[in-house]
């Protein structure tokens, strides 16, 4: 049994659900509509005590529901006041660890073959915020918690997990969970996506979005209308409506090695760089650099930048001289 979250005109509304199984696979089903304001089905009785209201627990047994009382009172735990949720958190969970036992491998690999790559890439990066995945399957006890679960029960989960992202970081968890970093050579994929070629990442992640959306594995049990689903729709709008964090760090790596321009700046000098000498630097002509919108600028900048960088054994000074005439033509176009 689960919660889950649908928006109805524009509002957020709560639905008690389950899993069941149809004997061909997991699928899923809604209970009771708890509407906006799950808090309606609780009743406090005085200081930080609380039960769940009678009706609710009749009609679910009306449904043929049979689970304990204490799990369908988890569920509405997030809802209470925050006066008495704050008292009984301690007291939350308590047994969860005491029978904990290693899962041996019969365990292990179950976890592997009945879950999907991309939920334990999603659980993956919740858990330990890391663009590398190459330790993925390394951490197959994180898992656990997905199988026995549909499609709708799993995003749902995953949906309360990512809650705890900042907006900063929904560019870098998409870029991470479609694993955009296996199209890339280059020595900083792993470390600085924003780096990359932006237009072909673009291309690269719409063309995974389609394919996770064909993939029958994943909708296994979830019922589709034929267009694309809404838990994949918003990936897309983490992805176009942000942006990497640290989107300029080309200049910032250039910072990190300019000292000789911080020597410079200490003697007073403020010689500034000619058009001429940054479009040698960029090595195209004035005319061609005159020509060139913003845009242009900066994919020329990055393809350079890359070229030349340390990490791809370019040279350091060349690298800081780069930036610095692009820094400079940015300037004069303002």
């Amino acid at each position: 049994m689960y919660i889950a979250r649908r928006v109805i005109d524009n509002r957020i509304h709560y639905v008690l659900c389950e899993s069941y199984d149809t004997g061909s696979g997991l699928s899923n089903r809604d209970l009771i509509s708890l509407g906006p304001e799950p808090d309606r089905f609780i009743r406090y009785t005085g200081g930080s005590s609380f039960h769940l209201r009678e009706s609710l627990l009749e009609r679910l047994r009306e449904l043929g529901v049979e689970t304990p009382y204490a799990e369908i009172e988890r569920f509405f735990l997030p809802f209470l006041k925050p006066y008495v949720r704050d008292k009984i958190a301690p007291f939350q969970d308590r047994q969860r660890y005491r029978n904990w036992r290693p899962m041996n491998r019969s365990d292990r690999e179950r976890v592997l073959r009945e879950t999907h790559i991309f939920d334990r890439r999603r659980i993956h990066y919740l858990r330990f915020g890391q663009v590398d995945q190459r330790r993925l399957d390394r951490s197959v006890t994180l898992y656990k918690h997905l199988l026995d679960k549909s499609r709708d029960e799993l995003e749902q989960y995953i949906i309360g997990q990512e809650q705890d992202l900042r907006p900063g970081e929904y560019c870098r968890y998409v870029y991470t969970i479609f694993d955009l970093q296996r199209f890339f050579r280059e020595s900083y994929a792993r470390t600085m996506p924003h780096a990359l070629d932006r237009e072909r990442l673009d291309e690269l992640f719409l063309r995974e979005v389609c394919a996770l959306d064909q993939d029958p594995s994943f909708w296994r049990g979830f019922r589709r209308d034929g267009r694309m689903a809404p838990y994949l729709v918003r990936y897309l709008v983490m992805y176009f409506d942000y942006d990497f964090p640290g989107g300029r760090s080309w200049q910032e790596f250039a910072r990190l090695f300019g000292q000789a321009d911080d020597r410079r700046r200490s003697r007073g000098t403020t010689r500034r760089m000619s058009v001429n000498t940054a479009a040698s630097v960029f090595g195209v002509s004035r005319r061609e650099l005159a020509d060139m919108d913003k845009k242009q600028l900066t994919r020329l900048y990055r393809k350079k930048a890359k070229e030349m960088h340390p990490d791809q054994g370019g040279d350091h000074d060349r690298f800081i001289e780069l930036t610095a005439a692009y820094n400079e033509l940015l300037h004069s176009r303002r």
